[in-house]
């Protein structure tokens, strides 16, 4: 069973209660045009025996006038819809059309031409109108739903017979743009209007400052998460530069045969390296941390041997200050530290030959 919303105009006249009463037409016989779901047409014949068929216009009556098609009305959805009006009568033929009285309690649309909604079975056989003109199916059993005011109604002559009276159309209309197309409106409407489009752009602004504050926000946690990530990796660096230096102190301190050098600090180990090189004639006693380092970095490597001449020369060199040279400790250190690089040289040459 097929759905169908036909469109037809209201001569009305006013209860004295305001409600609009009419006779109009809602229906007729005849080619009807429709539009398929793919964009295609198709036209389907309505003949008098089915337009007429008495059970089709008694399901007239009583169906509700609604605002535009909103879909088949039931109890279920009635008062979500909100009708209108009524039709008070079943229908009733008129010539090739069908009429039916009906009541309006309000009119809020500009829209003029009637449209029924209604089921019908369709005889999907083509074929010819008496009048000559194609069709490709024939209603049968048309049973009505509701009947909607819209602006274009397919029959062509459904429509409400209100003059320029009956409709007190108001002579202050204004227009308003909406989507790029022009309408008239009441004043107030325009007003709503207006407002309506003035809270839209407040609301656009203060997504524009929100988005702006997001962005800036996940920015500033991106920075921090990557100098945490640096700061992370420059602590790890440093405690592994500091094991690896370790490492290397007790290594040497192994190889000199310091006792307990892990319980010792890194510069303690340093001067009992020296010390297990150079024996106690090389004085460490208030010497910088330079000094030291550079003392360590000369015995390291050597062999602990107190007897060992070029020992004895390294001391020497180490404890005592050539005389009228600078006293500052840091130029004692570079020039003992020359001199014990040429001894060794020397005394490298001499074991060669």
């Amino acid at each position: 069973m097929a759905q169908r919303y036909d469109f037809v105009a209201l001569t009305a006249t006013r209860t004295v209660e305001g409600f609009i009463r009419d006779a109009p037409v809602v229906g007729r016989t005849g080619i009807l045009k429709y539009m398929n779901a793919d964009g295609t047409v198709r036209f389907e014949y309505r003949p008098p025996e089915e337009a007429f068929e008495k059970e089709s216009l008694d399901s007239l009556m009583g169906k509700p006038i609604t605002v535009r098609h909103k879909g088949m009305v039931t109890a279920a959805n009635v008062s979500k819809i909100g009708p209108i009006g009524s039709v008070l009568s079943p229908g009733r033929q008129d010539g090739d059309n069908i009429v039916a009285d009906v009541i309006i309690y309000t009119l809020p649309t500009e829209d003029r031409e009637l449209s029924c909604g209604y089921s019908v079975d369709l005889d999907e056989t083509p074929g010819v109108a008496p009048d000559g003109q194609h069709y490709d199916a024939i209603q049968r059993n048309i049973r009505y739903n509701h009947v909607a005011v819209v602006a274009s109604g397919r029959a062509g002559v459904a429509r409400l017979n209100m003059d320029g009276n009956q409709e007190e159309r108001n002579e202050n209309m204004v227009k308003v743009q909406i989507n790029g197309c022009e309408y008239e409106v009441a004043p107030e409407v325009k007003v709503f209007i207006d407002k309506m489009n003035s809270d839209a752009t407040t609301k656009e602004d203060e997504m524009s400052k929100l988005q702006a504050k997001y962005d800036t926000a996940i920015a500033d946690l991106n920075k921090a998460k990557s100098d945490a990530a640096a700061a992370e990796k420059a602590h790890k660096d440093s405690i592994d530069a500091a094991v690896k230096g370790r490492l290397v102190l007790l290594k040497y301190a192994e190889k000199h045969k310091v006792e307990k050098a892990d319980e010792m600090a890194d510069k303690d180990i340093k001067i009992a390296v020296i010390k297990a090189v150079h024996g106690d004639s090389l004085d460490l006693t208030g010497k910088s941390d330079t000094y030291i380092d550079v003392a360590f970095d000369l015995a390291k490597e050597k062999k602990a041997d107190a007897s060992d001449d070029t020992g004895s020369k390294q001391r020497q060199a180490l404890n005592n200050k050539p005389k009228g040279e600078n006293n500052d400790e840091d130029d004692s250190v570079e020039a003992a530290m020359a001199k014990l690089r040429k001894e060794e040289a020397e005394a490298w040459k001499k074991e060669v030959r």
